[in-house]
């Protein structure tokens, strides 16, 4: 194996110039994290004010060429998004803004600074900033495969997190507050849509995360936008009662069609976000509150047909919607299809 990794320290100064020259890399390699929002990054630099310490970082060093072309590049291989919040700051990037107590409780030494820049800063507390040591965890000329084989290593005995688990670890603000109050709802258990192993990982947090999406800019394309939403509406969130309000009244409407929900099809994730997609429509964007009743039976038909030991035999649009959660159910055109058949065939019977 290579060289076991050395520890070291590293100014802030020593980062700021090496990005500057172009060998610092901060692309994810190894590593895909959540995008911070911008409460995530003060609170980071209350604690480069604050003289608090924050944790240490990877860097993998590889040297290429040869002679007097001969260059080192800094890889960094766990840390990036901590070294890409303070650089944007230095670089004057971003204010310091007002956070959220709750969320990001900063120090009182932050708070005067408050709609400042980098370069607002006084001398003092740049200079604090430019020469914070940060420790380092070198490694030295290692492969890609050594490198994810040690972060395997260093979390053998911790089951891994799911991309919504980490965004717990990540977000405390408005909109994961939303989600977790949405998932307090009684509707979740009266019909029974996550299983407890999926409650205990937080995939049932995950995917209200996704209608709530939803209701806020229309369906999305799998999961791919939701670490852009916790991030945007960490901070702030405008507008966030009239959502709320919204995402309730499309809940209230599916209340009168609950017995079926149990008991069907709907219970499915790729179903239920149709279903959701397609009332949210139906109940003018969720400004009213709608009954359901009238529709349960358009719908339990289209439950038998899609369960029919022999799809070849399903025509018209019971053909459409079956082509619609076959594969990729939760790719952007098929949601969008899925929600459209729903819609034609409720919209005369939702009241």
């Amino acid at each position: 194996m290579s060289q076991i990794p050395k520890p070291n320290t590293q100014f802030l100064s020593w980062f700021v110039a090496e990005y500057k020259n172009h060998t610092l890399k901060l692309t994810p390699r190894y590593q895909r994290n959540p995008i911070w929002s911008l409460g995530q990054k003060c609170f980071l630099i209350d604690s480069l004010i604050s003289g608090c310490p924050i944790p240490q970082v990877f860097i993998n060093i590889v040297s290429e060429g040869g002679g007097s072309r001969r260059k080192t590049n800094y890889e960094v291989v766990d840390g990036q998004q901590r070294l890409r919040a303070i650089l944007e700051f230095i670089n004057d990037e971003y204010q310091l803004i007002a956070t959220a107590a709750k969320a990001y409780p900063v120090s009182d030494d932050y708070k005067p600074h408050i709609g400042k820049l980098f370069s607002g800063l006084p001398p003092h507390l740049q200079d604090q900033i430019w020469n914070y040591p940060l420790a380092v965890q070198e490694l030295r000329g290692w492969t890609d495969e050594q490198i994810r084989a040690l972060f395997r290593r260093l979390n053998y005995v911790v089951e891994r997190l799911n991309k919504q688990e980490m965004r717990h670890s990540q977000y405390f603000g408005e909109f994961v507050n939303a989600v977790e109050k949405l998932a307090d709802a009684p509707f979740w258990d009266e019909v029974a849509l996550f299983s407890r192993r999926e409650s205990q990982r937080m995939k049932d947090i995950e995917f209200i995360s996704e209608l709530f999406a939803m209701v806020i800019d229309g369906p999305q394309d799998q999961q791919s936008s939701l670490d852009s939403f916790y991030a945007d509406y960490d901070v702030e969130f405008p507008k966030k009662k009239r959502f709320l309000q919204r995402f309730h009244n499309v809940l209230a409407t599916l209340t009168t069609g609950r017995q079926l929900l149990s008991s069907s099809r709907f219970t499915k994730k790729a179903d239920f976000y149709g279903l959701f997609g397609a009332l949210l429509e139906l109940t003018a964007n969720g400004t009213r509150t709608c009954d359901m009743t009238s529709a349960l039976f358009a719908l339990k038909k289209l439950h038998k047909e899609l369960e029919r030991e022999d799809p070849t035999v399903l025509s018209g649009v019971y053909a459409q919607y079956r082509a619609t959660v076959i594969e990729g159910p939760n790719k952007l055109p098929k949601r969008k299809a899925r929600i459209e058949i729903l819609r034609d065939l409720l919209k005369d019977q939702v009241q």
